[in-house]
């Protein structure tokens, strides 16, 4: 009957030890849970947060184009009398390096570029100049010993005979900074 007693009392205890494991083992296992759902949940707050800031840049961005886009729209106001020469890099002394370091002879099949004062003008902007055949965008590139203040000088692509027919002319410049 001792045997029987002490069998039983071992079985009862593994059987307590099996449970009381299987509870524990469960309880890890729903702790593990738990952390992975926490971990889900913070990848999803630093996206969202990560989102929200690149939404907010994005955002002020496309302000300041908006208002570019005001600005180029009217063109009606905000003109200006500029002197206005030519060069090209075949000038003496001249090369098709702009100041800003841009291979401008190599771009300019795709772009017009200008030479400015930078104090007036900032290297990046686009000038607007008013010709008898319409209105022509200038990337503000590149600066000169010559050019101070309302002067601007276009890039003539290895064009020497056409920057000197060009000659020095007033005429009107809108700057979009």
């Amino acid at each position: 009957m001792k045997r029987i007693i002490i069998s039983l009392l071992l079985i009862s205890l593994i059987a307590i030890s099996f449970i009381c494991g299987w509870l524990g083992g469960k309880e890890a296992t729903m702790n593990w849970a738990i952390e992975e759902q926490t971990k889900i949940e913070e990848k999803h707050i630093n996206s969202l947060q990560e989102f929200t800031k690149n939404y907010n840049e994005l955002y002020t961005e496309f302000n300041e184009l908006y208002k570019k886009y005001i600005e180029l729209k009217d063109l009606s106001s905000g003109w200006e009398t500029y002197k206005i020469t030519a060069y090209t890099s075949l000038d003496n002394g001249c090369d098709s390096i702009s100041a800003t370091g841009i291979n401008i002879e190599d771009l300019s099949r795709h772009f017009n570029f200008c030479a400015v004062d930078p104090e007036i003008i900032p290297y990046g902007s686009v000038v607007l100049i008013k010709f008898d055949t319409g209105i022509f965008p200038f990337l503000a590139v590149d600066c000169g010993g010559a050019i101070n203040g309302k002067h601007i000088d276009l890039y003539f692509v290895n064009d020497l005979d056409g920057a000197f027919q060009f000659g020095n002319r007033e005429m009107e410049v809108k700057i979009i900074k």
